[in-house]
């Protein structure tokens, strides 16, 4: 698993995404032209043809007029995704009804919004529109037993990606458990019907691909649970509201109405206060936002850059946000390397006024709610110090003291960030210890890399502390397996989001 994460972290969201779909549009094809699905060929490409252009087209048109951050690939993605939930259709009053279905999908995402944001799956509520008022009508017909072997594997690749393989498997755990209450009641379970649940029926697409879109999906791992949870057993509940009858889109509706108090509720638009160099290579940028954010020490957003000629890494990027939530302003420290990403690259170029943009608040790299009651060993690689800026300032503006010890991990002096900041946290409890591979010759600190013995030297009680390590994968996998051998829990080891994204 940790293999896939750190692989997929070389791609960003929309890469993987539309690979996947890209994936299950030709498995689709391919099933028709050998007779394994009940549609033509050409019905599925004049299906597609018109759900994709008319998508293209009313994403451009909306973009220009409406000046909003906008992201092409979203709307390519929600274009496969009508199409394959979606009859193909070969008429043309069937196409003319999926083109105004496109159209709608993409024009909700503007209309039906706050702060930038859609409030709603704009596919979901689409279908649902569109249903109501007898358009058309989602279907699952690509659901073949031929299919299903594509589609398992391809969803498990999306929910690697995204970090939400828990909330979706509790998701699908959570509708079989409905169907067979069903079952029972009605006197009749057999294996047939959770065989065609899982192979046939929409549910693995549903919650792998619609379930998990970041922006209507809570924060943090518990509240993801619970939301996979509910919409599982919801969706298998047949009822009806009025001349609506429940379907998944329906569901992804209701659950998306009852989450949004829970998300950040909006885009954030970050003005640029100022750049500092706080490091070789690392910079730190202060910014205003254009609304108050709640967010917990440690937590990290999608921050999004539009530039010019972007590489294949896109407009995107996740960063762990490096202030305090006690502080009105948000902090972002980034390293660079000179031949890094047109993102960074862009970011390097900014100067007070410049203008960013981020959303999908996450994470569980936060401290315990009731701080005090435990010790901790935190531990950075390089730019893995930043969850901990949170952390610590958090700590030491809420006047708490903690038990904690702070191994700062990096390659030369001139790497090291925050330094005489990090001393300042002795008061609150919290010791730092520098350890660099190259240190100079009057250094008298740490050398090399973290060992077992380094480790005991400065926490002797390390198996009964609470382990934060945050870095490069790599370096987050050896230590990881360094604090299992000193005895820590894995319970008790938690390691930072890291895509790593240079």
């Amino acid at each position: 698993m940790q293999y896939l994460e750190h692989l997929f972290d070389r791609f960003t969201m929309y890469q993987v995404l539309t690979t996947v779909l890209g994936i299950y549009v030709l498995h689709g094809l391919l099933l028709s032209l050998v007779g394994l699905v009940a549609y033509s060929f050409g019905a599925l490409l004049l299906s597609l043809g018109v759900i994709l252009s008319v998508a293209l087209l009313t994403h451009y048109l909306l973009a220009n007029f409406t000046k909003a951050p906008a992201n092409v690939w979203s709307s390519v993605i929600t274009a496969l995704i009508l199409f394959l939930i979606f009859t193909p259709v070969s008429t043309p009053t069937g196409l003319a009804a999926l083109a105004t279905v496109s159209l709608l999908s993409i024009a909700l995402k503007y209309v039906v919004r706050y702060r930038h944001v859609h409030i709603f799956n704009p596919v979901a509520l689409a279908a649902v529109l569109s249903g109501m008022f007898g358009l058309a009508y989602a279907s699952w017909w690509i659901g073949t037993l031929w299919f299903a072997p594509v589609l398992i594997a391809g969803g498990l690749l999306v929910v690697i990606k995204i970090r939400r393989v828990p909330m979706v498997l509790m998701g699908i755990a959570a509708s079989v458990l409905m169907v067979l209450v069903y079952s029972l009641l009605r006197g009749g379970v057999s294996a047939d019907i959770f065989v065609s649940l899982l192979t046939l029926s929409p549910l693995w697409f549903f919650m792998t691909i619609m379930v998990t879109e970041p922006l209507s999906t809570p924060a943090g791992a518990k509240a993801q649970l619970y939301y996979g949870a509910f919409v599982g057993l919801l969706s298998q509940m047949p009822f009806m509201i009025g001349p609506l009858f429940n379907s998944p889109e329906l569901t992804l509706i209701i659950a998306n109405l009852l989450v949004w108090p829970m998300t950040m509720r909006g885009r954030l638009k970050l003005t640029c206060l100022k750049v500092e160099e706080v490091a070789r290579n690392t910079f730190a940028y202060t910014f205003r936002p254009s609304f108050p954010v709640q967010f917990q020490a440690g937590q990290y957003l999608e921050w999004a850059l539009p530039h010019q000629s972007p590489d294949g890494r896109g407009i995107r990027r996740y960063f762990t946000v490096a202030s305090s939530p006690t502080k009105q302003n948000i902090k972002l420290v980034v390293r660079t390397v000179e031949s890094g990403s047109t993102f960074k690259q862009s970011l390097q170029k900014f100067t007070q006024g410049s203008v960013m943009h981020a959303a999908q608040l996450a994470g569980d790299f936060v401290l315990p709610k009731n701080t005090n009651a435990y010790k901790y060993v935190f531990v950075a690689g390089g730019i893995g110090v930043t969850p901990f800026l949170s952390q610590l300032e958090y700590v030491h503006d809420t006047k708490q003291s903690i038990d904690g010890t702070f191994f700062y991990c990096n390659n030369k002096m001139e790497d090291v960030a925050y330094a005489k900041k990090l001393a300042t946290y002795e008061v609150d409890g919290v010791t730092t210890v520098h350890v660099l591979n190259e240190a100079p010759a009057d250094w008298a600190g740490e050398t090399g890399f973290l060992t077992a013995k380094m480790v005991r030297g400065h926490v002797p009680d390390v198996s009964n502390r609470i382990v934060f390590l945050s870095g490069p994968p790599s370096m987050v996998d050896a230590y990881k397996k360094l604090f299992s051998y000193l005895g820590v829990p894995n319970k008790n080891i938690k390691t930072d989001y890291f895509p790593g994204l240079a």
